[in-house]
């Protein structure tokens, strides 16, 4: 955890330098990776050889452990890179989920809930989406505060030498189960989709606390998902030993975050926790067998595979099950989603937890508009509610009632982005460009690679004769991201029509 996050210079991967190089089959597009100065950079080239960019990854995110991604910077605003390196295979490949694009995929916005299970102290600025100071962050990897509490009476107890009193500072092991494992749950605990709850968000959260407390995380009501990246509590509680454990066992049980061991020593390391409930004997293999997997307690009943949500990735299933599972069961087309920790989940929750999830399936989104509906007459000023709820209607093709709800969530909620996209978008559809353009300057203040709100922008100034301004984003478009036809091939002919520009 401490080296979850940091500058690219301070700490370079050593195979930067070896493989790094690589094609998307898919794409052609060759990428190449190199150092630059304090940082990393990458630059990328299509297979024709007529696009060619480059761009500097200032700062990492991720131990290495694993993998290791980075985030490029432009006026502030912090974006995913579309490289990164994977421990396992010892190369670089396109990040997670990029292999879906046809072109380098620049503009996914880094926002500080995300960047907040990677870094400390981070500085997002006001107003913005994806907006950071400089740094973005005040300290790289997991800082102590992160579990163990504010530290400012623990700094001035030390300071004072009252070294026999208690310590002044959360200690996870010494509190309630639900408080003790909310704090491992904050970042490895996914589940289907995390609902904040009214008025919480990234920051509400404090060691302490019960989770559940500011955040709803919904899972799929009898499923037995794959492993996730951020899956590990809810894998764990799919496990007999934990159901026949308890509260006794807990990710501190095996798990230590203050030092890893050693691979030399990792074997009995672990085999070791497993022996604090389970007797040498209870092992049912041979003894060759055991032998020959060095009494391995994990490379039978913690097997490794790959991840469900990122590719190229394979992480620990914590579901410790007595024989590695061939396929994990798959969920019902249409399972209920429940509140993890149990309890009833209010219709704000429920309903927003199915509109989020009924983004990536289909077959959520009839629930989702019934328990939206139902949540913004109890609910007309919570700005999620009304979001979604407008969203679902235009998806629909349905702008006229979305209309209203666009309008009062940016009367509540001037920094929100999606509803001055979404009515923008109507209103442009209608002829309405000066309210069109307007509403999608402010969304661009707030996310500067928003690309094809800046190709729509560019088109609605275009159409009030202002040429200028169209031209200064489709720049501003193809130089955060050149590989964006879109904005480019309006380029083009608008500058075609101008030749002296």
């Amino acid at each position: 955890m401490a080296t979850s996050s940091g500058r690219a210079g301070s700490a370079p991967v050593p195979e930067a330098y070896e493989r790094a190089s690589f094609t998307h089959s898919a794409t052609g597009f060759r990428y190449r990776v190199y150092a630059d100065r304090d940082a990393l950079a990458f630059e990328f080239t299509s297979e024709d050889g007529g696009l060619h960019g480059r761009k500097t990854m200032p700062y990492y995110v991720g131990s290495g452990a694993t993998a290791r991604s980075y985030l490029l910077i432009d006026d502030g605003f912090a974006y995913v890179s579309p490289v990164t390196f994977y421990s396992r295979t010892r190369s670089w490949d396109l990040t997670p989920g990029y292999g879906q694009y046809g072109y380098p995929y620049l503009t996914r916005p880094v926002v500080p809930g995300c960047l907040a299970c990677h870094a400390s102290f981070l500085a997002p600025l006001p107003n913005a989406q994806n907006r950071f100071a400089a740094p973005p962050f005040a300290e790289g990897g997991i800082a102590c505060e992160r579990c163990h509490g504010d530290g400012t009476a623990h700094i001035a107890q030390m300071q004072a030498g009252n070294f026999a009193g208690g310590l002044q500072i959360v200690n996870p092991a010494n509190l309630a189960p639900d408080r003790r494992d909310s704090i491992c749950s904050q970042c490895h605990l996914s589940g289907e989709t995390r609902v904040p709850r009214p008025g919480k968000d990234w920051r509400s959260f404090v060691p302490g606390d019960r989770l559940p407390d500011s955040t709803t995380v919904f899972v799929k009501s009898g499923a037995r998902p794959g492993i996730t990246v951020t899956g590990h509590v809810e894998k764990l509680a799919q496990s007999a030993c934990q159901r026949a454990s308890g509260d006794r066992l807990w990710c501190g049980t095996c798990h230590d975050p203050h030092t890893i061991p050693k691979p030399e020593e990792r074997v009995a390391w672990f085999r070791g926790k497993c022996l604090g409930c389970h007797k040498s004997a209870d092992c049912q293999a041979s003894r060759t067998a055991r032998r020959e997997m060095r009494d391995d307690c994990t490379s039978c009943h913690m097997p490794k595979a790959a991840t469900t949500d990122a590719d190229h990735v394979v992480f620990t299933d914590h579901s410790i099950p007595r024989r590695p599972r061939v396929t994990p069961a798959a969920a019902p087309a249409n399972a209920e989603l429940v509140p993890f920790w149990g309890g009833e989940a209010s219709t704000r929750d429920l309903a927003l937890a199915y509109a989020i999830v009924g983004q990536r399936e289909r077959a959520y989104q009839p629930r989702a508009r019934e328990l939206l509906e139902k949540a913004v007459r109890e609910s007309p000023d919570d700005v999620e509610v009304l979001l979604y709820l407008a969203e679902l209607y235009r998806n629909s093709d349905q702008p006229a009632p979305a209309i209203p709800l666009y309008e009062r969530a940016i009367r509540l909620s001037p920094e929100q982005v999606t509803a001055s996209v979404g009515l923008g978008g109507i209103l442009m559809e209608r002829g309405q460009y000066p309210d069109a353009i307007r509403l999608w300057e402010d969304a661009l203040e707030k996310n500067a690679g928003l690309l094809l709100v800046r190709v729509n922008l560019a088109l609605a100034y275009l159409k009030t004769g202002d040429r200028r301004s169209a031209e200064m984003h489709l720049v501003k478009a193809v130089d955060l991201n050149p590989g964006f036809a879109p904005a480019a091939d309006l380029l083009r002919r608008l500058r075609g029509q101008n030749p002296g520009q």
